[in-house]
């Protein structure tokens, strides 16, 4: 069945499921929607990720992930430190970013105590805050795993390095399609605008290229690391 329906056809010939899905995703990216069911060309310019969402998420909201998912892109200067934590609901395709930390000129066992304040969190009010003990996916570099040395041994945190070598362009074609990606402004406005203002490249006579230009991109880094396992099991 072709999944651009002429305004004619009858629903009972698309059911149920059909028709829930095409109106989950109308209510919650209408130019997606106009794309994939209706085959129309809904171009957003230069952006790259036109699937954002901005959001402010209640701790509730956030206590409540089942999947939860941590990048850290490292840096020193003027090329900062990055944490970001996100929410993954696989059955929505939908990506929230939640928490995000950044610091210049820190050393791994400082960035680290970071994450462990970041992880050690109260599941619900009233009760103790404890440290949860979550995989921190990282930049794989040959400094990453002296860093990621650290964190094992003077902080007891699990750094494992992401398998990105050469998954650039498809991690960010994978997020560029999930349903949404919901970032919290206020929680995360780095990752808010590192998202928002990533376009792709253009050539010397002004005109929108396939390529996606580096810089500016610590937060969406981050994620990308964070998710890549996730995008390589498709």
């Amino acid at each position: 069945m072709s999944k651009h329906p002429t305004p004619d056809t009858p629903s009972e010939w698309l059911g149920g499921p059909f028709l829930e899905e095409a109106e989950y995703l109308r209510e919650t990216n209408e130019k997606a929607w106009r794309w994939e069911y209706l085959g129309e060309i809904t171009g957003t310019g230069g952006a790259i990720f036109d699937n954002v969402r901005e959001e402010r998420l209640s701790l509730e909201r956030i206590r409540g992930f089942e999947r939860r998912r941590n990048g850290i892109d490292w840096g020193w200067f003027p090329d900062p430190w990055r944490l970001v934590r996100c929410g993954w609901e696989p059955a929505a395709r939908r990506l929230v970013v939640f928490e995000e930390h950044s610091a210049n000129k820190m050393m791994p066992a400082d960035t680290g105590r970071i994450v462990v304040d970041a992880l050690t969190y109260a599941d619900a009010d009233g009760e103790e805050p404890y440290f949860h003990d979550e995989i921190l996916w990282c930049d794989d570099t040959p400094d990453a795993k002296v860093q990621m040395g650290v964190y094992r041994r003077e902080q007891g945190l699990r750094a494992r390095p992401a398998r990105k070598s050469h998954m650039r362009r498809l991690s960010y074609e994978w997020l560029a399609g999930l349903r949404e990606i919901v970032i919290d402004p206020e929680r995360c406005p780095l990752t808010f605008a590192e998202f928002t203002l990533k376009e792709h490249m253009r050539d010397r006579d002004g005109n929108w290229i396939d390529e996606i230009p580096d810089g500016n991109d610590h937060s969406i880094d981050a994620v990308r690391y964070a998710m890549m396992e996730d995008v390589l099991r498709g």
